[in-house]
């Protein structure tokens, strides 16, 4: 009997092993998401998200990831056009940056940002030019034994989070060249949530939280979130505060092809 019972048990759990969400199946090569950002029922622009590489190092997993932002012609007081990359280290349960890129043009040129991050030696090499003179190039100390986010790939370490649920994260960013934080907790409870391109109703894992820092177009402060209940975590939702106030981003259109929104 006790035999028996002890076979149960291994079989019962092999179930809940296979059927349970992981943290691998949230970066996945090929995926692409479109959002669009509202301002009211005002449309400013739109969003995309791409993961465009993988490679593998020393037993831990390198993914690039890119993004485009960009307002739409003709949106009074609004003028954004602006590119990402990020070189993303996971081993497994840890997700931080290694390298980022970032191109944003202005009036007649553009500024652009790369930070290579030397954890071992315990600095990141920044530099920074604007229409092509050089306003930063230095390296900056860092402290040690702390692995940073940059402002990609916190999009893709809050997915990671959001299989822990009611934990309270207090996750380091290095951001404006130096570093920072942003705070966010996961609800435990699901809630459905509408979008704009889908008929239905979503399932979705909220999120709270606080940026400690002012991203791109103002961004800063409380913000809210909501990412898709299953494996991928694909976010769906975000209110945040800008420069004109209060705005809302709401997934579009994706690529992937394991996720189905129901």
């Amino acid at each position: 009997m006790k035999i028996f019972i002890v076979i149960i048990i291994l079989i019962l759990n092999s179930f809940n092993i296979k059927n349970s969400f992981s943290q691998d199946n949230v970066l996945k090569v090929g995926e692409e998401l479109n959002y669009i950002v509202y301002y009211g029922f005002i449309k400013l622009g739109e969003v995309n998200m791409r993961i465009t590489d993988k490679s593998v190092s020393n037993g831990t997993e390198i993914f690039t990831a890119k993004s485009k932002m960009y307002s739409y012609k003709g949106i009074p007081f609004v003028d954004l056009e602006i590119e990402f990359e990020s070189e993303l280290v996971f081993d497994g349960k840890d997700l931080y940056s290694r390298k980022f890129r970032a191109k944003e043009k202005v009036e007649d040129g553009y500024v652009e940002i790369e930070y290579v991050f030397h954890y071992d030696s315990q600095y990141v090499y920044v530099k920074k030019t604007n229409k092509g003179n050089v306003e930063i190039d230095k390296n900056i100390s860092i402290n040690k034994n702390v692995r940073f986010q940059d402002g990609l790939s916190l999009f893709y370490k809050a997915r990671i989070n959001s299989f822990t649920p009611e934990d309270n994260f207090m996750v380091p960013v290095f951001m404006n060249e130096e570093e920072t934080s942003v705070d966010y907790y996961f609800k435990s409870e699901p809630e459905e949530i509408s979008l704009s391109a889908f008929e239905d109703d979503i399932v979705a894992v909220g999120c709270n939280g606080v940026a400690k820092f002012t991203g791109v177009f103002g961004m800063n402060g409380e913000f809210a979130g909501w990412f898709s209940k299953n494996s991928a975590r694909v976010p769906l939702k975000a209110q945040l505060n800008a420069i004109v106030g209060s705005i809302t981003l709401e997934l579009d259109s994706f690529k992937r092809s394991d996720f189905k929104l129901h």
